[in-house]
């Protein structure tokens, strides 16, 4: 579905992906758990942000976590969220880290 050359996909696109509602991909963003590009008002995700919402999804769904614990995790910049992830989604975690880091300057 998602291509190599493609850098960004639109919210629609993402949330039809990951089985959600566009409506909760904004209250991620919210509460800083996920920082689509802008372009205007719309919100484009790359491929690291799909596979970052993809693993927050395992966590939920999967591994039982609610969406406060994983706040507070990605706040205290546990490591404890990545003991278990794959090594690409530990890469995604870090870049976005470093975004989170370069919005809050």
């Amino acid at each position: 579905m998602f291509n190599e050359e493609d850098k960004s996909y639109p919210i629609e696109l993402v949330a039809e992906f990951l089985g959600l509602n566009s409506r909760t991909l904004y209250y991620y963003e919210r509460f800083s758990l996920v920082c689509p590009f802008r372009r205007g008002r719309k919100r484009y995700y790359s491929k690291a942000d799909i596979a970052w919402l993809e693993y927050m999804r395992e966590l939920m769904y999967e591994q039982g976590m609610n969406l406060r614990s994983i706040i507070v995790l990605i706040k205290r910049r546990d490591n404890v969220i990545l003991s278990k992830c794959p090594e690409d989604v530990v890469n995604c975690f870090k870049n976005y880290l470093v975004r989170i880091k370069k919005s809050e300057e």
